[in-house]
């Protein structure tokens, strides 16, 4: 899944997967360094202060054996009669109190190397117990009594008191244990950090598998789909609720896409019916092997001039609903429907006086956003199916009623109207009713354009007898007088 060429575009995807997975391994690796670290500090820490323990009370049994204090005394709560035992200078212990058992059980620090003794404040040695070589008197212990301290080497923690006749007390414990144990702490530290952190890690990329699952799905089902296979659709039962709403998006999508390719198979099929039989036609009058009189002639040019415009309906409908198809709502401009709506009449009329049939234009006009061009498309669409299902002596009106919100341009015929049996599919293709000079496609295509601009266009049965179809706009709408 990592850097994969998704669709065969050559463009290698990064894998959502994996950058979630550093981005969170490397936040959990950090705060697991951090914690660790504080727990081996806090560990660290507990053990010298056990250590400071122990020479607080090695301290007050010296003290005791000097005569200055009653042994009994060594048991009390603070056996050394000292100020709190502070860190000597530089000495950063104490800024971290620990919050974590350390996981296993510190060093014995009776077992440390101790020493002590007592030395004059002039530095001669008064009596002195396992006092190691190269530990000796330091004029500096007159300034650190009551507080204990590391030696500049880090070897010993030291502490001192003052004694009885003008003596200075001092007992040491060996820190190399304390080191050792700390080498110990980390070890165990990084032992378990290498144990826990990979299991973890990979614990995290199993369940960001598991969630990224259902988008694995989509990509294989668009793959089945893209590969011909156009009922396939994702299942939501599956799914969970996080991504539950994207896969019914998803399969909304698919639907949707299905009825349009569906509805595109039926529109090309329709359109290249309604093509070849003029054009089958016209192959028939200019092959006629028979010669023709002037008459004959004349009537033959006039059928395939006939055939010809049907020809051009068609294709003229093709370009508006090529140009309804890439419409974008956000271009469209205020339009007057007054001249629009005469221009349909225009188109129409030649052919409805053939008929005998009246069209009466509106009264008035009305501006709405659309295209001038599909807009003059839907009219004429729905002007020719009431001449083409009027009678000698009909009435066709128009008429156009604005207010703020909307605009109603209805095209009312007073024929015989639309047969029950049609109403169902009246706005598909090929299910006009029309029954003569039709290409069975202007009511859906008027409707596919109506919704274009936001709007609708709708059928009513007029009172009385015929049709009523009506065109409605989205405001903001202005009435405008004849």
């Amino acid at each position: 899944m990592e850097g994969r060429d998704h669709g065969g575009t050559g463009r290698r995807h990064r894998s959502l997967r994996r950058r979630v997975a550093v981005s969170c391994g490397t936040v959990f690796v950090v705060g697991a360094v951090a914690i660790r670290f504080a727990h081996w500090h806090a560990a660290v820490e507990a053990i010298e202060r056990d250590v400071d323990l122990g020479l607080q009370a090695r301290l007050a049994v010296l003290e005791a054996r000097e005569g200055r204090r009653p042994a009994a005394d060594s048991a009390s709560a603070d056996p050394l009669g000292l100020p709190a035992v502070v860190p000597a200078e530089g000495d950063r212990r104490g800024w971290l109190r620990p919050v974590l058992d350390v996981g296993h059980r510190s060093p014995d620090v009776a077992a440390f190397r101790w020493f002590g003794g007592a030395w004059r404040r002039d530095g001669t040695p008064v009596r002195t117990v396992g006092l190691p070589a190269g530990v000796g008197w330091s004029p500096e212990w007159n300034a650190r009594l009551g507080t204990a301290w590391t030696t500049p080497d880090g070897a010993w923690r030291l502490a001192a008191i003052p004694g009885g006749d003008d003596t200075v007390l001092v007992v040491g414990a060996d820190r190399s244990a304390l080191s050792a144990a700390a080498r110990r702490e980390a070890a165990y530290q990084a032992t378990t950090f290498a144990v826990w952190v990979p299991f973890l890690l990979g614990l995290v990329w199993l369940v960001l598998s598991r969630a990224l699952a259902p988008l694995a799905e989509i990509a294989a089902t668009a793959r089945r789909i893209r590969s011909g296979d156009f009922d396939q659709r994702i299942d939501v039962a599956r799914a969970d609720a996080e991504v539950a709403e994207v896969v019914e998006t998803v399969n909304g999508m698919l639907d949707r896409l299905d009825d349009v390719r569906r509805a595109q198979s039926r529109f090309n099929a329709d359109v290249a019916h309604q093509l070849v039989n003029p054009v089958h036609a016209i192959l028939l009058e200019a092959n006629q092997a028979e010669p023709r009189g002037p008459a004959a002639a004349a009537a033959a040019l006039g059928r395939i001039d006939g055939l010809a415009r049907r020809i051009e309906r068609v294709c003229e409908t093709l370009l508006a609903y090529s140009r309804t198809a890439a419409l974008d709502p956000r271009r469209l401009r205020p339009v007057d429907l007054e001249p629009i709506v005469a221009a349909a009449i225009e188109r129409l009329e030649d052919g409805a006086r053939e008929r005998g049939i009246a069209v009466v234009p509106p009264a008035g006009g009305a501006i709405v956003k659309g295209d001038a061009d599909l807009l003059e498309e839907v009219i004429v669409n729905l002007l020719g199916n009431a001449v083409d299902h009027g009678a000698p002596g009909d009435r066709i009106e128009v008429v156009v009623a604005a207010d703020a919100g909307s605009c109603r341009v209805a095209v009312i015929d007073h024929g015989p109207g639309v047969a029950a049996a049609l109403l169902p599919g009246l706005f598909e293709q090929a299910r006009s009713g029309k029954v003569s000079g039709g290409h069975g496609i202007g009511l859906e295509l008027s409707r596919r354009i109506a919704r274009s601009h936001g709007g609708d266009l709708l059928h009513e049965p007029t009172p009385g007898g015929g049709a009523t179809f009506i065109l409605r706009l989205p405001g903001p709408a202005a009435p405008r007088p004849a």
